[in-house]
C-alpha cells in the first residue's frame, strides 16, 4: 500500500473531463432555465453524483483495484444521489423555499460520509484487514491530496485571469472573454483539479512526510490540551456551571472534546506498544482521556436544560448528535483504560474502526426520511403549540419559514386553516412570509379580519389607507402579532383621529392617523419596548377602553422655520 504506483492517468483525465461537463450542464440548466432547474430534488441528486463518484474515483483508483473500487464506490454514490433527491424535495415548492434551508447541512454531512466511505473502500479494495493505522494513512493522503489539488486548480485559474487581463490591457479581448465563458472554465478547472490529483497522488512520500510532521506537532500540543482540560475540570467546582451556560458553555465543551479526540487519534495510531511519550506523560495523557466522559455529562446536562426550556430545534438536534458521536469515542477509550491501564491503546484501534462506521451511517441517516431533523423539530414545536406551552401570537413562524424548509411550509399552511377564525392575523403574517413581492400578500378582507377594532365603524378611506400602507411592508406584516384601531379626539376639535397600534414580539409602535383634506396622514407617536414598559398592562388598559387625551403643559417653540417640542421628564 505504501509503495508508489503508476496511476491510470488517461482514465483519471477522462473522469475529470466528464465531471466538468456534468457540472457545466447543471450550471447551464439553472442559468438558462431548462431541466432540472425548477426541480431541486433532481438538482441535489445529480450534483451529488457529479461531485461524489468522480472525486472518489480520482482519489481511489490504482492500476490494480479498478473493479474493486468501482464495486465499493458506485453503490455509495447512488445512495448519496437518492439522499440528495429526498433532501432536494424538502426545498419544494421552489417558489417559496430557499435552498439554504437544506443545502449547508447536506453538503457537510455528505462530505464527511464520502471521506469516511472512501478510506474504508480503499482499504477493502486491497483485500486487507481494516485497521486504524491504515485508515489514518488513507484519510490524511486523501485530505492533503484533494486540498493540494484544489490549490493547484485555483492557481491555474488565477494564471488564466492574469493572462486575460494582460491581453485585455493591450486591446485584445479574446482571451478575457473566453476565460469568462462557463463552457470553458468548468471543464478547464475540472481538468486542472484532475491533473493536480495525479501529481500529488504520485508524491505519496511527500504527503506521508507532511502527515508525520503534523503528527509530531500535535504530539506536543496534545499535552498542553490535556493540561487545559484537567485544569478546567478542577476549576468547575469552585465556579459552578451557571457562568458556563451564560457564555455558551455546551458548544465550548463539545469543541474541547472534539479537539482532544482529534489530537489523541493523530498522535496514537495502531502501534499499542510504541508509546509516543515517556511513561509518566503517557499516563498524564490517558488521565485526560479518561476525564472526557465528564465533559460529555456536563454538555448533556446543558443541552437538556435548553430543550426543557424551549423545546427541540434544528441546532439542538445537531448538538445532541455531535454530543452522541463525541461521547462514543471516550466511552470506548475509557473501557480500554479500565481494562488495560498503560496499554489502553490496544483498544483504540477497535473503537475507532467501529465508531468510524457509526459516523458514516449517521451522516447518511440524517439526510434520509428515517432521521429528518426538520420533520422532528416541526412535530415538537407544533406539539408545544397544541399544549399551550407557546401562545399562538408568540409562535415563531419565521423560524419555520427560514429553517424548516418543506416541513415548515406545510406546517404553516395547516396552521392558517386551524387558526383562521380564532387568530386571523396569523394568516396575514404567514402570507407575508411567502409573498412574491409582486402583489399584496393578503386580501383586504384577510387584512381587516386581523385587526382588533376598539371603535365602531371606522371610515372606509382610513381602512383603505391602512391596507395600502401595510401591504407594502412585508417585514412589518410578518412581525406584527396584533393590530389595534382606536378612535380618539387628539386635539379636542370635535373630529376623530385614530390610533393605529401594532404589537410585535419585542416592541410596540403607536401611530396617530389624522384626516387632512380628505386624506389620512400618519403621525408617529411613540415606540414601547414590551419587556421594559410593562406591555401586558398597557394592552389590558387599551382593550378596557381607558384611552384619554391630556393637553400639553408646554407649547412648541418655533425659531424661524424650526419647531421644537418640549419634553418633560419626571
Amino acid at each position: 500500500m505504501d509503495k508508489p504506483q503508476e496511476l491510470p492517468s488517461k482514465l483519471m483525465v477522462l473522469i475529470s473531463l466528464v465531471q466538468g461537463l456534468c457540472l457545466l450542464y447543471l450550471h447551464q440548466a439553472i442559468e438558462l432555465h431548462y431541466w432540472p432547474h425548477q426541480q431541486p430534488q433532481w438538482l441535489f441528486a445529480l450534483y451529488s453524483l457529479a461531485f461524489i463518484w468522480p472525486t472518489m474515483l480520482l482519489l481511489g483508483l490504482t492500476p490494480y483495484n479498478t473493479k474493486a473500487i468501482v464495486k465499493f464506490t458506485l453503490p455509495f454514490a447512488l445512495l448519496c444521489g437518492l439522499l440528495g433527491y429526498y433532501t432536494g424535495y424538502q426545498a419544494t415548492p421552489i417558489e417559496h423555499i430557499r435552498f439554504d434551508a437544506v443545502l449547508l447541512s447536506f453538503v457537510l454531512t455528505m462530505a464527511i460520509a464520502t471521506f469516511k466511505a472512501l478510506m474504508y473502500s480503499q482499504q477493502c479494495a486491497l483485500g486487507e484487514r481494516v485497521s486504524y493505522s491504515a485508515l489514518f494513512l488513507w484519510s490524511w493522503r486523501n485530505f492533503l491530496t484533494l486540498c493540494l489539488a484544489l490549490l493547484f486548480a485555483g492557481c491555474f485559474w488565477l494564471i488564466l485571469l492574469l493572462w486575460g487581463a494582460l491581453f485585455k490591457a493591450i486591446g485584445i479581448n479574446f482571451f478575457h472573454n473566453l476565460f469568462e465563458q462557463h463552457w470553458f472554465y468548468y471543464p478547464a478547472l475540472a481538468l486542472a483539479n484532475g491533473f493536480g490529483v495525479i501529481i500529488f497522488r504520485s508524491q505519496t512520500r511527500v504527503i506521508d512526510t507532511i502527515t508525520r510532521l503534523q503528527q509530531a506537532l500535535m504530539k506536543f500540543l496534545l499535552v498542553v490540551l490535556v493540561l487545559v482540560s484537567l485544569l478546567f475540570l478542577t476549576a468547575l467546582p469552585f465556579t459552578g456551571l451557571t457562568p458556563l451556560w451564560e457564555s455558551g458553555g455546551s458548544s465550548l465543551i463539545l469543541c474541547m472534546q472534539a479537539l482532544m479526540l482529534f489530537f489523541v487519534n493523530a498522535v496514537y495510531q495502531d502501534e499499542p506498544d510504541n508509546w509516543p511519550y515517556s511513561k509518566w506523560l503517557h499516563r498524564f495523557v490517558y488521565l485526560g482521556v479518561a476525564a472526557l466522559p465528564i465533559y460529555s455529562a456536563i454538555s448533556f446536562y446543558g443541552l437538556s436544560l435548553r430543550v426543557e426550556q424551549y423545546g427541540w430545534s434544528l441546532s439542538r438536534y445537531w448538538a445532541f448528535l455531535i454530543w452522541f458521536l463525541l461521547a462514543l469515542f471516550p466511552l470506548g477509550y475509557w473501557w480500554g483504560i479500565a481494562k488495560n491501564r498503560d496499554h489502553w491503546v490496544h483498544q483504540l484501534s477497535k473503537v475507532n474502526v467501529a465508531i468510524g462506521l457509526v459516523v458514516l451511517g449517521v451522516m447518511l441517516l440524517v439526510n434520509s426520511p428515517l432521521v429528518d431533523f426538520r420533520k422532528m423539530t416541526t412535530a415538537d414545536q407544533l406539539q408545544r403549540l397544541a399544549d399551550n406551552t407557546v401562545a399562538v401570537d408568540d409562535f415563531d413562524i419565521y423560524y419555520f419559514r427560514r429553517h424548516l424548509a418543506r416541513q415548515g411550509y406545510e406546517a404553516l399552511q395547516s396552521l392558517k386553516e386551524k387558526y383562521a377564525d380564532t387568530h386571523p392575523n396569523l394568516t396575514v403574517r404567514i402570507n407575508a412570509l411567502y409573498a412574491d413581492h409582486k402583489q399584496p400578500s393578503s386580501t383586504r378582507e384577510e387584512f381587516m379580519a386581523g385587526i382588533e377594532f376598539l371603535t365602531q365603524n371606522p371610515p372606509e378611506p382610513l381602512l383603505t389607507t391602512l391596507y395600502k400602507k401595510e401591504s407594502k411592508n412585508r417585514w412589518n406584516l410578518q412581525k406584527t402579532q396584533k393590530n389595534y384601531l382606536r378612535a380618539v379626539d387628539a386635539n379636542q376639535d370635535g373630529r376623530l383621529e385614530y390610533l393605529w397600534i401594532q404589537r410585535r414580539d419585542d416592541w410596540t409602535t403607536i401611530t396617530l392617523f389624522v384626516e387632512e383634506d380628505s386624506n389620512w396622514r400618519a403621525l408617529h407617536l411613540q415606540t414601547l419596548w414590551n419587556r421594559k414598559d410593562n406591555a401586558d398592562a398597557f394592552y389590558q388598559t387599551l382593550e378596557d377602553g381607558e384611552v384619554a387625551t391630556q393637553p400639553s403643559e408646554w407649547n412648541d417653540i418655533v425659531i424661524g422655520e424650526t419647531r421644537f417640542e418640549v419634553w418633560t421628564q419626571e
